[in-house]
């Protein structure tokens, strides 16, 4: 009786490590639904969330109670954000900044996700460009 042998097959998952603002690197396959869905849930939770936190500000006096809330919606964004991602992405790329703090005119956990939504259409578009011609080729080969 032979020996089995093992063998190693590699293959394309698709996954990218992106680096972030030289402070963190994430990865995963920016064509992936289960992720691209978690990054549109978390962006329309995070929006509400942003609406609401606006509109309680803008109705407290007390700066003592502003900045409690400051810090508990910091603390539930950044429990999302870092959802999305399955990693603590938030401490290394903000540290101690609040994540509603601005930047180019929006909230910089707006920035991040924004940014990563970008590179998701991008690749997309990319992906269903390189797929027709390869899925093409397969098809003439193995169809005869």
């Amino acid at each position: 009786m032979s020996e089995a042998h093992e063998k190693v097959l590699q293959f394309d998952t698709g996954l990218v490590t992106y680096h972030l603002n030289d402070r963190c690197d994430v990865t995963f396959n920016p064509t992936d639904s289960a992720f691209v869905e978690r990054l549109y849930a978390a962006f329309n939770d995070l929006d509400k969330k942003q609406e609401a936190y606006q509109d309680q500000v803008s109705r407290m006096s007390d700066r003592a109670k502003i900045f409690d809330l400051m810090r508990e919606r910091d603390k539930e964004m950044r429990q999302l954000i870092d959802g999305v991602f399955d990693a603590p992405v938030c401490a290394m790329l903000f540290g101690g900044m609040n994540v509603y703090a601005m930047a180019s005119g929006l909230p910089v956990w707006a920035n991040l996700m924004l940014t990563i939504m970008d590179e998701v259409d991008t690749a997309f578009s990319r992906e269903q460009k390189e797929t027709n011609p390869r899925v093409q080729k397969y098809l003439a080969k193995y169809k005869k």
